[in-house]
């Protein structure tokens, strides 16, 4: 999920109104005759979303997506989505399942309440009372319909056009509502306009995004630090990077958990908690852990025989399986390894920085997994080389998942990864949330319809929101 649009920069003054109830987001259609949400293909109607076109089915789920986000944000403004279904990147591995950024950005309005730093349209109109745009649109986002052609991502179908979660989503495809959430929300304001490559502000002037994130280690935001080469150092310096918002900081701990963590308990060379990130399949660790020995898993081949992309040929009958990221899905891995009757799985990231994002959907898994990094994975693969026995623990630790300390106070992680991953560092949180967050850089199939964290943060940059009952607050991120 990639912000690839370009960015037009302006500075407005203009006269406050005050802000109206729900917002009003309307959704644009630029497709062309036969095309993406214009296909006349022929589907069956779902529980949830009675159109009997493909096109028309794509673009109830847009508007429906809209729908919510609007009945969550005040705005007297309305605001307009220019959207399309296009090709965009895929293969059998990886997919851009949607792009979508603010068409342009404002600072120094009136009732900006930072100066000199830019906003996106959508939000500075709100703030201001009056469309800064002029009537033009202030969001562009577009989707991959490559998904539906069967080109990407190894055994996807293609998307599932459902609008409400308890529409029971067919084995292989993948729910188009939590992604064009994701998107929305991205041009609603998740996201910074300083280049993460360079750690230039754009046209010379930071975002409102830069005043609230921060380096761990010394606290300084963004907007504070002294040169471009430390904005950029910090947009690499996982798990450093965080979010200082004082409302998403008070309100983390009724949207995240006690995150996963990988104890190793021999041998001694080795052994300590090591970061983890949790599957969005198979079953989720029990409290009490899973325990027992580790084995680096091989198959019988293909690219790699350390991926465990083919069935396993190392005896891990009650053991934890250790295989190394890459070539094919997680899914696949894992139910290898339950195939051979590994009683967990583990898998070592092929990147020297991070923790691999487990995503994907399979209900046949039914073992647990944990992601974790290239280097504690060389470390057990060097030992068990020796040879030496590893005994692990998956558990869970006793902090909240994707937080860091700084200054004394844990706060939200952000994602950064070494190098940049361009459309995914900085303007997502971290991979290592946990339970899984709507604005993290990849689909987690466990999230449907929740914003959970987006709320708070949006609170954070300036949004004023329709506030629930007070018994609906923390329910599903206003669900």
């Amino acid at each position: 999920m990639k912000f690839l649009r370009p960015i037009f920069l302006s500075v407005f003054a203009c006269l406050f109104s005050p802000l109206a109830a729900a917002a009003t987001i309307t959704v644009i259609n630029t497709n062309g005759p036969g095309e993406g949400f214009n296909d006349p293909t022929v589907v069956a109607a779902l529980p949830s979303n009675p159109f009997t076109t493909l096109g028309a089915q794509r673009l109830h789920v847009l508007q429906t997506a809209a729908n919510q986000w609007g009945t969550r944000l005040l705005s007297a403004i309305e605001i307009r989505v220019q959207v399309s279904f296009d090709a965009l990147s895929c293969s059998g591995t990886t997919a851009v399942l949607g792009s979508a950024g603010a068409l342009t950005v404002h600072a120094n309005f009136a009732n900006a309440p930072v100066a000199n730093v830019w906003y996106n349209s959508a939000l500075a109109s709100s703030l201001a009372g009056s469309d800064l745009n002029g009537g033009s649109n202030d969001i562009d986002a577009q989707f991959n319909v490559a998904i539906d052609n069967g080109t990407c991502l190894d055994g996807t179908a293609g998307w599932y056009y459902a609008t409400l979660a308890s529409d029971a989503a067919p084995t292989g495809r993948i729910p188009l509502m939590p992604v064009v959430l994701h998107e929305l929300a991205h041009g609603l304001g998740f996201q910074t306009f300083t280049d993460s490559d360079s750690g230039a502000f754009s046209g010379g002037t930071p975002s409102i995004w830069d005043t609230f994130l921060a380096d761990a280690v010394t606290g300084t935001t963004w907007i504070n630090m002294a040169s471009n080469a430390a904005r950029r150092a910090s947009a690499i310096s996982d798990p450093n990077l965080i979010w200082k918002g004082p409302i998403v900081t008070a309100e983390k701990a009724n949207f995240l958990g006690q995150g996963p963590v990988l104890i190793v308990t021999a041998p001694a060379a080795i052994a300590g908690e090591k970061d983890a990130a949790p599957a969005a399949f198979g079953a989720a660790v029990p409290p009490a852990g899973i325990s027992g020995e580790v084995l680096a898993a091989s198959d019988t081949g293909g690219t790699s025989a350390l991926d465990g992309c083919e069935s396993l040929t190392t005896n891990v009958t009650g053991k934890i399986a250790l295989m190394v990221r890459g070539n094919c899905n997680f899914t696949v891995k894992v139910k290898n390894a339950q195939n051979a009757g590994a009683i967990a799985a583990i898998i070592d990231n092929n990147a020297a920085a991070g923790l691999p994002g487990m995503g994907g959907a399979d209900a046949t898994v039914t073992i647990s997994s944990y992601g974790i990094s290239q280097a504690d994975g060389n470390a057990m693969r060097a030992q068990l080389a020796n040879p030496t026995t590893v005994n692990a623990t998956l558990g869970i630790s006793a902090q909240l998942a994707g937080t860091q300390m700084s200054g004394g106070t844990s706060y939200v992680r952000m994602n950064a990864p070494n190098p940049v991953q361009p459309g995914s560092s900085v303007s997502h949180w971290t991979v290592d949330t946990f339970p899984n967050l709507l604005m993290e850089p990849s689909l987690n199939t466990s999230l449907f319809s929740d914003v959970d964290l987006t709320i708070p943060l949006f609170r954070d940059i300036g949004w004023q929101v329709v506030t629930p009952p007070p018994t609906l607050l923390f329910r599903n991120g206003f669900e």
